[in-house]
């Protein structure tokens, strides 16, 4: 017992060592205190056998009154940082989704214009009375943005309330583009960007807040023969001025004319002057009625008057969509690259067989894993394939998910036949509601040009 006593004492005034002496209040514990003290220094024996007991006074805790979370200039610091992230991250998104961005405000309308037949036993007008019966259907557009940089092009007002149906490319240059329109009369309106496409090269504005307008008679262009007069209507020079007229004739019906680098389109050709301001203006026929939405006359002195209008069955099928849908949907697509090889080209190489050599086939075609580079489509639902032009007319006239049958003759010279659904072609638009950096357009793509997209044969935009 003494022992643990003598234990006991010991480790007490180890525990005991870092205790202050204010909270000691007892006199007699004070005294012995004391003479533990001197009899530690002065290396005297070790104390009594007693317990020493020494009594702790405990403050209560309780939360710190003056406690401040972030200083002021810290939280400042802090609140900018996440500005910054987030200004880092929407100009990122605004980047990506700037391309294509679509006003919603104006997409799911369905709106839905009847091709008119030609009319049977009526009398041509002249071309005084063809311009005055569209004039008032005819508009003029000015592009522009907020650094500065302006376009014109022409439109044809496509509804009562104010759709307009014009060119895609006419705003390919042009960043976070706004548009006002000019009507027939002067007045002025701003208008909204609904949805383009490349592909088509046509798109729809909407004018906002205008009702009760008048609405362009758009006729059949399958109608159309090689030879027939046409005019012309658009504004070539200003968007503000009067529209004006020029005529010319149908030079051909179809013609297929590559306007980007993956895509060709079969447009009416005509010799009626098309400058690149009239770009998404009117090609008339002599009954009044609108058989194409012209773009821009080709460059070059060796393409002089020859101008292409995009046909009113196109416009018909692409408007529709891009007013519902925001996109068009059902155009459909084989999902190859290809070389064509017509007769010639097949006798100088010495291939057995005419058609398109595949170079490449996209993950999402039907034909992905099943034909190869090197293998020759000869024949497309039982047609021979004698030039390009016949595969991207079946096409043409088909929609995503139709079937066609393809006759491939592989590179090992065994010929199969192959039953192929074809997938959506879903293209985007030239619009981006972003503003390039013209002062470094190597960071953009853009060649610093404001002038507006003009179409530019055969390398199109």
């Amino acid at each position: 017992m003494d022992e643990f006593n003598q234990n006991f004492n010991q480790e007490g005034l180890e525990s005991n060592e870092g205790v202050d002496e204010t909270v000691q209040s007892n006199d007699d514990i004070n005294e012995k205190e004391e003479t533990v003290k001197e009899n530690v220094v002065n290396d005297a024996p070790q104390i009594e056998d007693e317990p020493v007991w020494n009594k702790v006074e405990y403050s209560p805790v309780g939360s710190v009154e003056d406690y401040k979370p972030m200083g002021r200039g810290l939280k400042i610091f802090c609140l900018a940082l996440a500005a910054v992230m987030v200004l880092t991250a929407t100009t990122a998104a605004g980047y990506f989704m700037g391309r294509s961005s679509v006003s919603k405000g104006y997409i799911g309308s369905k709106v839905e214009v009847d091709l008119a037949a030609r009319p049977k036993d009526t009398e041509q007008s002249t071309p005084a009375q063809v311009y005055e019966a569209l004039n008032e259907s005819v508009v003029g557009i000015r592009i522009y943005n907020d650094a500065g940089e302006v376009s014109d092009a022409s439109g044809v007002i496509y509804s009562k309330d104010g759709y307009i149906v014009t060119n895609d490319h006419i705003y390919s240059e042009i960043g976070a583009p706004k548009f006002k329109v000019f009507t027939h009369d002067g007045t002025e309106y701003n208008a909204a960007y609904v949805a383009g496409d490349m592909v088509s090269d046509l798109a729809v504005l909407k004018i906002e807040g205008g009702k009760n307008f008048k609405v362009a008679e758009f006729g059949n262009s399958q109608q159309l023969i090689n030879g027939e007069s046409v005019v012309a209507i658009g504004r070539p020079n200003d968007a503000t001025d009067n529209s004006s007229i020029t005529s010319g004739i149908v030079s051909l019906t179809r013609r297929r004319v590559k306007t980007t680098s993956s895509y060709t389109a079969s447009l009416i050709q005509t010799d009626s002057a098309i400058n690149p301001g009239s770009s998404g203006g009117a090609l008339v026929n002599m009954y009044g009625q609108v058989i194409g939405i012209t773009s821009s006359k080709l460059a070059g002195v060796e393409y002089d008057a020859i101008g292409f209008a995009i046909p009113t069955k196109t416009m018909k099928r692409v408007v529709e969509q891009l007013i519902e849908e925001g996109k068009v949907t059902d155009r459909a697509k084989l999902g190859i690259t290809y070389t064509e090889v017509n007769s010639v080209t097949a006798e100088i190489e010495r291939y057995g067989a005419v058609g398109l050599m595949v170079v490449s086939v996209g993950e999402d075609s039907d034909i992905y894993g099943k034909v190869g580079e090197g293998d020759m489509i000869t024949h497309m639902n039982g047609i021979e394939i004698t030039n390009d032009d016949i595969v991207l007319d079946i096409i043409e006239d088909c929609k995503a998910g139709d079937t066609v049958t393809l006759t491939v003759m592989h590179a090992n010279e065994s010929v199969v036949d192959y039953e192929v659904k074809l997938r959506a072609n879903i293209s985007e638009s030239s619009y981006s509601s972003v503003i390039p950096d013209r002062k470094n357009p190597a960071e953009n793509g853009s060649s610093g040009n404001s002038n507006g997209g003009i179409f530019d044969f055969p390398s199109g935009e």
